[in-house]
Formats: structure tokens, C-alpha cells, sequence
């Protein structure tokens, strides 16, 4: 996967579909508006440091509660697992979010480093679910359509059991023969909007008002697999040399002028 086509989508994700910032402080101090939240963690751009702790952390979680939990987050009870997911956390940390963000705030000058190292962190997390869920074939084609890429990027934010069902989906469509690129992304949009999950049903529709033209800026087009990569290039290279010097081989052999 290509990780500048992957950070572009990841951003657009998170401009679309994802909110700021909530801290728990924020329901403690004010149920009433925040009680729908009583399971969220410390949260950025829709990824939870309590309910995702395995995609920042190397060490297991050590409680089930979330406000419990604040005490080990804060005390360096816990080791990072990557290192964008590290200076994610620290840098909102140094802000001092906590005391200083309001609810849905999304970073001020911090938002482009932090919507880049949101990126970096879900990288990984795609790659696995990827390979452990999508067919070879589905894979290469969801890779060719930055559309389809789009749907299951998302997909990590709505974690690995829907990613799994909407694998499963573009796999059965694939195996049965279906390749048209547009025909496939009714078939990933159909798996959101009629999944029987109202929230993830929501997300569907707000995918379908825009995805249909949705595209990678074209600086990015060779990393769309299909494009004019980098290995195209220097095989193009390479059979124009094979084809120079063939020719010259050739005058050479009539004893004519090069």
C-alpha cells in the first residue's frame, strides 16, 4: 500500500466523516450533554485511546474502565507500539488537551501533523486486516480504485469485525466474476448502507453523496496500483536501451553508418 496515497485518504476520512476531541473529564463534568459518551475514551479524530489501545500500545490494557484507565495512560504505565503513535498521543499531551481543548476541537495548528500521524498509525492496521481478510485478487483490485480504498480504510475506524464483513462481501462479489470497478463499489457502499447497523448505515449514506467522484490528486496517481509506477518506468527505460543498442548491433552488421 502505498503510504502517501494511504495518508491522503486517511485525511479526507477524517475531514468527511471524523470529529475533534473528547476527553471523559468532559462527561464527569458534564453528564448530562456528554451520557451518550460513557464508553469513550480520550478521543482524536475517531480513534479511542482506551477502546483502541492495541493500535498505540505494545502492553496490554490493564482495566476494562475508562476512567480507571486515565491513571496508566498519564503515568507511562503503557509502551507505544509505533512511533507515529507515540508522538500523536505526546503531542496532544504537550497541549495539554486535556485541560485546554474543547469538545470536537480538532487540533488548531496541530491538525495537519496530527491527521498525517493518525495516518501513519492506521497504516499498519490496514495492512493486517488486508491481508488476513481481503483475496488477493479483491485486494488488488480495492488498491486500482482509490474509491473502493476509500470504503475500506474507513473500515478501520469501524474496526476489524466490519472489516471482515465487508471483505466478505467484495470477496463473494469478486469470486463470482464481477471486476467492473463501479458495479464493485455498489456492492462496498450496499454493505455499509444495508449492513443492518444504523450507525454504520449513516456512514454509508454519507459515503454515497461523495465517493462516486471521489479521486487522488494526479501527483498521486502512481501510487494507485495500475498507475505509472515507478518499476513501469524503468522497464520502459530498460526495453528502449534493449532497443537502441539492437539497432546498433544491426548498422553495424550491414556495415552502415551509426
Amino acid at each position: 500500500m502505498n503510504e502517501a496515497v494511504f495518508d491522503y485518504v486517511t485525511g479526507v476520512v477524517i475531514d468527511k466523516l471524523e470529529g475533534g476531541y473528547f476527553h471523559p473529564d468532559m462527561r464527569t463534568n458534564n453528564p448530562s450533554k456528554f451520557g451518550a459518551y460513557h464508553r469513550s475514551g480520550e478521543t482524536m479524530f475517531g480513534l479511542d485511546r482506551h477502546a483502541g489501545h492495541g493500535l498505540y500500545y505494545s502492553t496490554p490494557r490493564k482495566t476494562d474502565d475508562v476512567l480507571a484507565n486515565l491513571k496508566y495512560i498519564y503515568n507511562g504505565s503503557y509502551q507505544y507500539k509505533t512511533e507515529d503513535a507515540k508522538e500523536f498521543w505526546t503531542t496532544i499531551d504537550k497541549a495539554n488537551a486535556r485541560k485546554n481543548w474543547n469538545w470536537l476541537y480538532k487540533g488548531g495548528d496541530l491538525y495537519s501533523k496530527l491527521k498525517k500521524l493518525a495516518g501513519g498509525i492506521l497504516l499498519p492496521q490496514y495492512n493486517y486486516l488486508a491481508n488476513k481478510y481481503l483475496s488477493e485478487k479483491s485486494r488488488e483490485i480495492v488498491e486500482s480504485d482509490p474509491r473502493i480504498l476509500f470504503h475500506f480504510i474507513y473500515a478501520c475506524w469501524n474496526g476489524s469485525g466490519w472489516f471482515k464483513k465487508f471483505a466478505d462481501k467484495f470477496n463473494s462479489a469478486v469470486a463470482s466474476g464481477t471486476t467492473d470497478k463501479d458495479k464493485l463499489l455498489d456492492v462496498a457502499i450496499k454493505s455499509r448502507t444495508q449492513s443492518g447497523n444504523s450507525l454504520i448505515a449513516q456512514g454509508g449514506k454519507k459515503i454515497s453523496a461523495f465517493i462516486y467522484d471521489f479521486k487522488v490528486p494526479s501527483n498521486l496517481q502512481s501510487g494507485i496500483q495500475g498507475g505509472t509506477s515507478s518499476n513501469a518506468l524503468k522497464n520502459g527505460l530498460l526495453l528502449g536501451i534493449l532497443f537502441v543498442a539492437g539497432w546498433v548491433l544491426w548498422r553495424k552488421y550491414k556495415n552502415k553508418p551509426i
